[in-house]
């Protein structure tokens, strides 16, 4: 996704210090998001963050603007890693929802949300872009194979700086 002409927008980074601290810089959306099309995905942080967003298939786009593949398809790669809370804020410490801290490619769970809008269930929690479940699979949760498994392929959403 890229900002509006003219403007400069910040992704959110969290990290871990240590087990008991984390350090989270905000998301700052100040005016509204597009795709890499120019179709309008949010039109603030709280927008971005609500059931009324514009994220679906046909504009949660690839860095090439190519649609990707998502609930039906084969492959389904509709699992995207946020590691947030539906709000966007960070999960409570001790509790990994970032694949220990976006380290580990074997124990950990990521917290992953539905690009589509699709999942198993008709429930908000299926529905959601950033929290839908966390990750999960033989490996661990967090190996490629456990990702895809589950339907994702490692994917993540980058909001771009001009």
């Amino acid at each position: 996704m890229k900002p509006a002409e003219g403007v400069t927008n910040e992704a959110v980074l969290r990290v871990r210090a240590n087990k008991t601290n984390e350090f989270e810089v905000p998301l700052r959306i100040e005016v509204q998001v597009t795709d890499t099309k120019g179709q309008v995905v949010a039109k603030s942080v709280d927008d971005l963050h609500s059931a009324s967003n514009n994220l679906t298939k046909q504009t949660a786009l690839s860095e090439k603007g190519e649609v990707i593949s998502g609930a039906g398809d084969t492959p389904n790669r509709h699992d995207v890693l946020t590691g947030s809370q539906a709000d966007g804020t960070a999960f409570a410490a001790g509790e990994d929802r970032t694949c220990k801290n976006w380290t580990s490619s074997t124990q950990g769970a990521a917290m992953v949300g539905h690009f589509d809008r699709k999942g198993l269930r008709d429930d908000e929690p299926s529905k959601s872009w950033n929290t839908s479940h966390p990750s999960r699979g033989p490996d661990g949760g967090c190996s490629q194979a456990d990702l895809k498994s589950t339907g994702g392929d490692g994917l993540m959403y980058c909001f771009a700086a001009n």
